[in-house]
């Protein structure tokens, strides 16, 4: 089943080099999915979006994220799967976090904090679309397979249910 998934992934991650992949494409893909672009949307969304304060939207988010990325980062380097850039392009950038693939901390990162801002603050629904978007341009950039974005979608949902049975277990008392 693994090597299955594994084959797909390649066959995926191939076509999307031989078909999908341009300069033009990834300048404009690398522009807009750094966490910057996203983190500059949500601040002017505050004003816009939610009626509590934006300095605690932005704890409450931020100290989530923060700590989903330090899980994401370990998983990293436990399963220390080598991504597309060097398994299909054989390119091996020196960055040695660039080198471990499974799961995305983009992916993880956009789901957990526009769960957040979606359950907790009332944002639209159309947030998720950032998450999506930042999965995607992942995938077309070859710094992910297919799998490592579901991992991190996965991982963001897991980890916005448990801050909001967290949360639920502190309102409660």
């Amino acid at each position: 089943m693994i090597n299955k998934l594994i084959q797909i992934d390649l066959t995926i991650s191939r076509f999307i080099h031989d078909k999908i992949k341009n300069k033009t494409l990834d300048r404009i893909l690398s522009k807009i999915n750094k966490g910057e672009t996203l983190g500059v949307i949500l601040v002017a969304s505050f004003f816009f979006y939610t009626e509590y304060k934006f300095y605690w939207v932005i704890l409450h988010v931020g100290a989530v994220t923060f700590l989903a990325d330090r899980f994401v980062l370990f998983l990293k380097k436990t399963i220390s799967r080598k991504r597309p850039l060097i398994k299909v392009m054989n390119n091996e950038d020196k960055n040695p976090d660039m080198k471990h693939s499974f799961p995305s901390a983009h992916a993880a990162n956009s789901m957990v904090s526009i769960f957040i801002l979606v359950t907790v603050y009332h944002y639209s629904p159309f947030f998720f679309a950032f998450s999506i978007f930042a999965g995607v341009g992942r995938l077309i950039t070859l710094h992910h397979f297919l799998i490592d974005i579901l991992g991190g979608w996965l991982i963001g949902l897991l980890i916005g249910l448990l801050n909001l049975g967290i949360m639920y277990l502190i309102l409660s008392r």
